[in-house]
């Protein structure tokens, strides 16, 4: 049986739809094992492949394959199999999963964006959902591993689910690097991870090796007002108020902007804003909940933005009464109310760390029993799918809030999953530079491209998970999650066991995630895998003294 070309894997991998956190994902996940099942290094040796699952709500598995060299240093190929959704699509979505049909038909029916229409012209480029994003990514991989006869180095395939959502996939291969280490004795010295990338160059320019990845947390703000009836509003204050005037001051703060090595985050902006209301009244929103993308580099751990974020919501809460205080004098001087209504709010900032202490303060002897209930509760909704991790913390919060008895505006700041560790490599002391010598100068001379080495990509990928320099930092940073560590946890503690260096590099892509998403072919069939056979043969020469 001949060995199927890149681009032969890449068709049957896009052809199934895998919608990231669903049970679409087991579909493509089963085709993956069947195309390593085929393979005859495989079948003679079943040992050396399966599938891995550890508590995943969908039961979706990371799939894996080792070819199994002579000595312990060890390749991996990580990609993920996950893509976003297809309904964006519109009328092309019967085709979103043919790219060469939809190539076929954006170019007969038009698409109004000369740039894509260009692309798809001139050959090079082919669309179709999770094309780029990252399935060329994985055929790359998957047809390396095959490709590649190494003598001394391990090469070890590695798809994983879910990295569009809460990586799962990655989060449970810490477990599998753990197992295959122990089972086989590998030293992983790299890992490969495919995603595509949009080149300063275009893809014609050089390709980019990112050494690290920004972190990022979703820090919950629940505000508690005081109720009243709208009419009557000068005898209570809006929890809404109180989120919108934290908004205010949070969103694209650059005060909450790091750097490092030359990188920057980008400010914080809300990702989830709702009052708690589940039907209409008049009364004002007594709970109100916000939700922030914040990103993070080496110079300012998630625990320091923790405190500048509360901070801000003092100001905050200040500035809400203050507001509240004044629109009081002005209602007093025209007559409108008494001064004996004023409401003389004594506005506090919390943690949720904080707001636990006071609801075991008041419950006394029951706390425990509460608290293992709401979590039991809460787990079970979780893994039913009823309810998403972030629903689930802010019924946390909100449960606790009812519980502790406080009667007047608070603020309490808490986290909500996902968690993605910052990682580079420069702060791992792993040396990698003899895996990568010469690269540049060889591709150079083969494609006309050179390769350059940066230290940041500016998003969220599953290499967070790869390793962790300060894990006593990151789990006491864990401590803050709202949602019980059986229900979400990050293993810092194994990552930093492992502290795998690891690269971000794969295939140009354009209009990811969509409907116009494409990938560079000419980095699908040649670039990329030259570069990774290329990195494979030179990590396969023995040690240097």
């Amino acid at each position: 049986m001949r060995m199927r070309t890149i681009e032969e894997i890449l068709f049957e991998l896009v052809a199934i739809r895998s919608d990231t956190g669903t049970p679409l994902e087991c579909d493509v996940a089963r085709k993956i094992r069947e195309l390593l099942d085929e393979e005859p290094y495989f079948r003679s040796h079943p040992e050396y492949c399966g599938c891995f699952e550890r508590g995943d709500i969908f039961k979706r598995p990371v799939v894996w394959a080792l070819k199994k060299g002579l000595g312990s240093r060890t390749l991996i190929l990580m990609g993920h199999y996950d893509a976003v959704e297809i309904e964006s699509y519109g009328l092309l979505k019967p085709y979103a999963l043919s790219p060469l049909k939809l190539k076929e038909k954006m170019l007969e029916e038009g698409t109004g964006d000369e740039s894509l229409r260009a692309d798809l012209a001139g050959g090079d480029w082919l669309p179709g959902r999770g094309i780029g994003d990252m399935k060329a990514g994985l055929a790359i991989n998957m047809h390396t591993l095959f490709s590649c006869e190494p003598a001394n180095l391990n090469i070890l395939f590695v798809a994983v689910p879910d990295e569009e959502n809460m990586s799962s996939g990655a989060l449970q291969s810490v477990y599998l690097y753990e197992e295959l280490k122990e089972k086989f004795g590998l030293d992983y010295a790299m890992c490969l991870i495919s995603e595509p990338q949009i080149r300063a160059g275009g893809e014609k320019g050089d390709i980019t090796m990112y050494s690290g990845t920004m972190g990022k947390f979703l820090p919950l703000v629940m505000a508690k007002g005081v109720l009243t009836h709208a009419a009557e509003i000068l005898h209570g204050l809006n929890s809404s108020f109180i989120i919108a005037e934290i908004i205010h001051n949070m969103e694209l703060t650059t005060d909450l902007v790091s750097s490092d090595r030359g990188a920057f985050t980008q400010p914080p902006t809300v990702q989830i804003m709702r009052d708690l209301k589940t039907t209409y009244d008049v009364s004002v929103p007594e709970y109100s909940v916000l939700g922030l993308n914040v990103l993070f580099l080496g110079d300012r751990p998630p625990s320091s933005l923790l405190q500048s974020l509360m901070d801000i919501c003092r100001r905050s809460m200040d500035s809400v009464i203050a507001r509240y205080n004044s629109a009081f004098d002005f209602m007093r001087d025209r007559g409108f109310i008494g001064e004996s209504s004023r409401k003389k709010f004594r506005g506090s900032v919390m943690t949720l760390s904080d707001l636990r202490d006071a609801v075991r303060d008041r419950c006394g002897g029951e706390y425990e029993s509460f608290a293992a209930d709401l979590d039991a509760r809460v787990k079970s909704e979780v893994e039913s799918g009823r309810m998403t991790q972030q629903n689930a913390s802010v019924y946390i919060m909100k449960s606790l809030l009812d519980k502790s008895g406080i009667t007047d505006p608070v603020a309490v700041v808490g986290v909500s999953p996902p968690y993605y560790p910052a990682t580079c490599n420069e702060e791992l002391g792993r040396d990698t530079a003899d895996y990568t010598r010469g690269l540049s100068e060889w591709m150079k001379t083969r494609f006309g491209v050179g390769v350059e080495e940066t230290s940041y990509l500016s998003g969220m990928t599953d290499m967070s998970y790869m390793s962790c320099c300060d894990p006593v930092s990151d789990r006491a940073f864990l401590r803050n999650l709202a949602i019980p560590e059986g229900v979400y946890d990050v293993p810092v503690e194994r990552m930093a066991r492992l502290n795998i260096p690891s690269f971000l590099v794969g295939p140009a892509g354009r209009n990811i995630h969509q409907a116009w998403e494409r990938v560079y072919m000419p980095d699908v069939r040649e670039r990329i895998p030259e570069l990774f056979r290329r990195i494979a043969g030179i990590m396969d020469e023995p040690a240097r003294p």
